[in-house]
């Protein structure tokens, strides 16, 4: 009986994860970048590619080895390497494709997509912005591949590669704030995530931003004068012997200590006294809400490391 359960319920899992694969949609792109639809003449006597209802017009076609782009085309659409390129996505672009070869058809749905453009160092973290209404569950997605997947009931599928490093706000259902946080961002996390609600049938809003991960590097000044440093000393070591480097090192480093404490007692001048050696000392009265020091907290619409008043949900 139990590994009967277990097979149903395997059996399940694979039907759920069709159904998932089948409601997103099979083709995507930014808007104003180019994008290649599925489908390669080569191998066909007869090739079409066709934009269906309400369009249901013929977009190009392919016979005798000739590429051919139908009247009112041209200028948005050419052939690569016998396949269907559009040149640069517009909004109205987005709809139903096919391809047929020789008679069998290939369904394409394609989606342009108003991105927003995020960026993160390497072990940063980042949040991807995302809102609905009355949603059921979230499903994120990193280009094709899943990020997780959230419902109500509290069940979680987590990506592979981001359990417990993907994450969303406690109360995220009723709130309606589905914003994905991401720890310890990776050079792989690079790329484009969109954002489903209700069993991938509604796009969340902002629906997709384009990920960029800049790599964590230290300081070029701190790796110049450094290897300029052991480059001298171990010329130095080379050329007069350890004895004579040692000598001048100790003299060095006496000149730079008194250099520190003399831009030390600069720097403890009391900040009156310097306002009155200052030339430019401002006569202007300053009122006493004017003299208080604040610090404001500047708005980003990427609500990279935004606080949250939730405990995040970690998978």
């Amino acid at each position: 009986m139990k590994a009967t359960l277990t097979l149903v319920s395997a059996f399940l899992a694979v039907l759920n994860e069709g159904a998932f694969c089948q409601s997103i949609p099979s083709g995507f792109v930014l808007l104003n970048q180019a994008y290649t639809f599925p489908g390669n003449a080569s191998g066909c006597h007869h090739a079409e590619w066709r934009k269906r209802p309400p369009t249901d017009t013929t977009i190009a076609t392919y016979k005798n080895h000739a590429f051919t782009t139908e009247k009112g085309f041209q200028e948005e659409f050419t052939c690569k390497d016998n396949q269907l390129l559009l040149k640069s996505a517009k909004y109205m672009d987005q709809g139903p494709y096919e391809f047929i070869c020789d008679g069998d058809k290939t369904p394409v749905n394609l989606d342009v997509l108003y991105a927003l453009n995020e960026s993160a160092v390497e072990m940063d973290n980042i949040t991807l912005s995302c809102y609905a209404h009355d949603a059921k569950d979230v499903t994120w997605l990193h280009n094709n591949k899943r990020v997780l997947h959230y419902k109500t009931d509290g069940s979680v599928n987590p990506g592979k590669g981001y359990e417990k490093r993907a994450s969303l706000e406690k109360n995220c259902f009723k709130t309606g704030n589905f914003s994905l946080t991401i720890t310890r961002v990776r050079k792989a996390d690079a790329g484009i995530y969109r954002c489903f609600v209700d069993d991938e049938t509604v796009k969340g809003n902002p629906h997709a931003s384009v990920l960029h991960v800049n790599e964590k590097r230290s300081g070029p000044a701190d790796q110049t004068h450094s290897s300029c440093n052991e480059a001298i000393l171990i010329t130095l070591t080379v050329v007069f012997g350890p004895v004579l480097v040692i000598s001048v090192t100790y003299l060095i480093t006496t000149e730079v200590r008194k250099r520190q404490s003399t831009s030390t007692t600069a720097d403890d001048t009391p900040e009156t006294d310097r306002m009155l050696m200052s030339p430019t000392s401002p006569t202007t009265p300053v009122n006493e809400s004017q003299s208080e020091v604040t610090h404001p907290v500047q708005e980003s619409d990427s609500m990279e490391n935004k606080p949250s008043n939730t405990r995040p949900i970690i998978f």
